[in-house]
């Protein structure tokens, strides 16, 4: 008699296959161009999408993602992506189909962090043309060597576009597709005077030659109601600044004055010196004269060393107070003046910058640099008087604060670690100098310290974050320090020491003066009215 088998199916599997819900399913599309080919096919990847998944029984369509017209190399600019990654997070999608590795990201490292980030969730992303599913054993292997072509690719492709802009650098050939204020392009891409504006860059020139700084010809071209530079809310000094440097208005072309990195992700950087570049003489019409063009960088230069600015454009801050008076009532930063000059009653002053621009936005008034002073001198030798009373217990207090004691040691022997392993790094670059170990064997040390470093450093921060209190600790410290250091009370106004206690100083109304020292500690005094 022949045997007959019949599989019985388990209840349990049974009923777990009748109500599994539908694997909500979206489809994620790009377009990197904005031509009008890559838009026919954008609005032909949401159609094929959209009936792609809705065809399917076991899968709910769950919507789609379209960045339309936006470069793929970095994730941070592609909002529907984002908002994708967003619902995943929430728990609306459990699976991604898009085209391609690609269409997904050209970046490596971006690709690969979403990949990960999505199989955390349990959420698989499916490549069409490359048919795999994320979600698979093999897949990120796969999906690396997939992504490192593609953005080996988009680094190709960008190496490429900018050896033509050198070639047309070089040859004088190159056409500025946004010219600078003051120009505009012809029919042939060529350079000429816009008038209207070209009347605002004289009055600019003309104004500073006359001796105004740029911060006032900012100021009374906003009051004048001057149409500012490509829809600005309104005209600043550092656009001043750019116009009286900027050679085209004699006539000149100075290119690739920027530059962008070689590798993803692409960044736009100022040329110091990274790449060449093109200087093109009487290239166009001017709108000022050498000889004015001259003097001006002249001035420049002049003013430049008068207040202290160094070769990377940076204020080295000439007087004591600059960039560190802030105002209570607005928040913004204290501006330098000089009143009544070449009279008897010539004084310095400082005025909060928002107050300058409009006293309706903000009512403090200036504060005589005298009277700042005075209060840092009083302040300092109450503290100096009462340091005992006042910096000892504190460091006490914060110190009881701590998290965890256990942690405090950690972190001693983790910053022991770090010393350690620093020396031994410098120890080896020294030893490799001088010939007494192979390249490959210091590169594969080399490698094993950094990694060590690395691991060491971020628990040690990680630490520090948990415990906190290290600014006001290591503040506090410095404080009883430099008080050790200058115990007797002072009678003048020290300039070294406020540089070295004092983080801010905050103007308050009815003449109170706040000083943050550099332990966060705040000291306010009253000046006299």
């Amino acid at each position: 008699m022949a045997k007959k088998v019949r599989k019985i199916e388990p209840i349990h599997q049974k009923v777990m296959l009748e109500l599994k819900p539908k694997k909500r399913v979206c489809a994620y599309a790009r377009v990197s161009t904005d031509s009008i080919e890559q838009q026919d096919s954008f609005h032909y990847q949401v159609d094929y999408y959209k009936n792609y998944i809705s065809n399917r029984d076991d899968w709910e369509y769950a919507g789609i993602y379209a960045d339309e017209a936006i470069s793929g190399t970095q994730v941070k600019k592609r909002e529907e992506f984002l908002r994708m990654m967003k619902d995943c997070e929430d728990g609306k999608i459990d699976m991604i189909i898009t085209k391609s590795v690609t269409r997904f990201a050209r970046n490596t490292v971006d690709s690969i962090k979403a990949i990960r980030k999505l199989k955390l969730l349990g959420i698989g992303v499916y490549f069409e043309k490359e048919h795999i599913n994320t979600l698979s054993e093999k897949s990120e292997q796969m999906l690396t060597i997939l992504s490192s072509i593609a953005q080996t690719e988009s680094e190709n492709i960008s190496a490429n576009t900018k050896w033509g802009f050198r070639k047309q650098f070089e040859d004088g050939s190159f056409k500025i597709s946004t010219p600078a204020y003051g120009y505009m392009n012809d029919e042939n891409g060529q350079l000429i005077i816009k008038e209207d504006e070209a009347r605002i860059i004289r009055r600019i020139f003309d104004e500073y030659l006359s001796g105004k700084g740029t911060y006032t010809i900012a100021k009374e071209l906003n009051k004048d109601n001057i149409p500012t530079i490509r829809s600005a809310e309104e005209w600043q000094e550092s656009v001043i600044r750019v116009i009286l440097q900027n050679p085209i208005y004699e006539g000149d072309l100075l290119l690739q004055k920027t530059y962008r990195t070689e590798v993803l992700p692409f960044q736009q950087k100022a040329n110091k010196g990274e790449v060449p570049q093109y200087f093109i003489e009487n290239n166009h019409e001017p709108i000022i004269t050498r000889l004015e063009g001259q003097t001006v960088r002249e001035i420049f230069e002049f003013r430049r060393e008068q207040i202290g600015i160094d070769d990377s454009g940076k204020y080295q801050n000439r007087y004591d107070f600059s960039s560190k008076i802030v105002c209570s009532e607005c928040g913004g930063t204290f501006r330098r003046q000089k009143i009544y000059i070449g009279k008897p009653n010539e004084r310095v002053q400082w005025c909060c910058v928002q107050h300058i621009r409009d006293i309706e936005k903000c009512s403090m008034k200036a504060i005589r640099e005298e009277n700042i002073k005075e209060a840092f001198l009083t302040m300092w030798n109450k503290l100096v008087t009462n340091h005992i009373d006042i910096l000892y217990p504190l460091l006490e207090s914060l110190k009881n604060l701590r998290i965890n004691e256990k942690q405090e040691v950690e972190i001693k022997e983790l910053n022991n670690k770090i010393i350690e392993l620093t020396e031994q790094s410098q120890i080896l670059s020294r030893v490799v100098s001088k010939g007494y170990i192979d390249s490959a064997i210091f590169i594969e040390r080399q490698n094993a310290l950094t990694v060590e470093l690395k691991e060491i450093t971020k628990r040690r921060n990680q630490l520090l974050d948990k415990n906190g209190f290290e600014k006001e600790i290591e503040g506090t410290t410095l404080l009883l320090n430099i008080i050790r250091c200058n115990s007797d009370i002072i009678e003048d106004y020290d300039e070294k020491l406020f540089i070295q206690t004092v983080d801010k100083i905050i103007i308050g109304k009815d003449s109170e003066i706040t000083f943050r020292l550099i332990n966060t500690l705040e000291l306010t005094e009253h000046t006299r009215k």
